[in-house]
């Protein structure tokens, strides 16, 4: 009776060692998981506080109803999401109107580098082709995806 009381002891620590690995190994890798996501949202909201853009000159041109917006990438990382930029055109007798780059009637012309990234010091042009007249003085503003935003008035 002594030599199965001592095999049964042995074969449940066993299984409880094995258990409580099974445990800490579940454990830590749900915990690398929730580290992982951690660091990479930090990093992404260092590079959100580390963007900056200046909309460096802008005008309208009423003869062929085209609005110029010169974007220069001020800050300190570059900007990679060119194609979900939004512009916000409002004229002088209050009429609004809203622009993306990836749709018609806007064309994006890169300054340096052409590869759809808006690099550390680049400048892009934003050119969009209005259906209808403003009236100046016009305000843009210029909103990239990860909420930072621009204003510039046209005079």
């Amino acid at each position: 009776m002594g030599e199965s009381t001592t095999i049964t002891h042995a074969i449940l620590t066993i299984v409880a060692v094995l258990m409580a690995s099974v445990f800490a190994a579940a454990v830590l890798s749900q915990l690398n998981n929730v580290i992982n996501y951690l660091s990479i949202t930090i990093k992404n909201r260092s590079d959100t506080y580390r963007m900056s853009m200046t909309i460096v000159h802008a005008l309208y041109d009423a003869g062929t109803n085209t609005v110029y917006i010169y974007l220069k990438n001020t800050g300190e990382v570059p900007y990679n999401d060119l194609a979900n930029i939004d512009v916000f055109v409002r004229d002088y007798a209050g009429k609004v109107d809203y622009y993306k780059t990836n749709s018609t009637g806007v064309e994006i012309v890169e300054y340096g580098v052409v590869n759809g990234v808006l690099e550390k010091g680049e400048t892009v042009l934003l050119k969009i082709t209005a259906s209808t007249a403003y009236t100046t003085p016009l305000e843009v503003k210029v909103v990239l995806s990860n909420g930072y935003s621009a204003m510039y008035i046209i005079s």
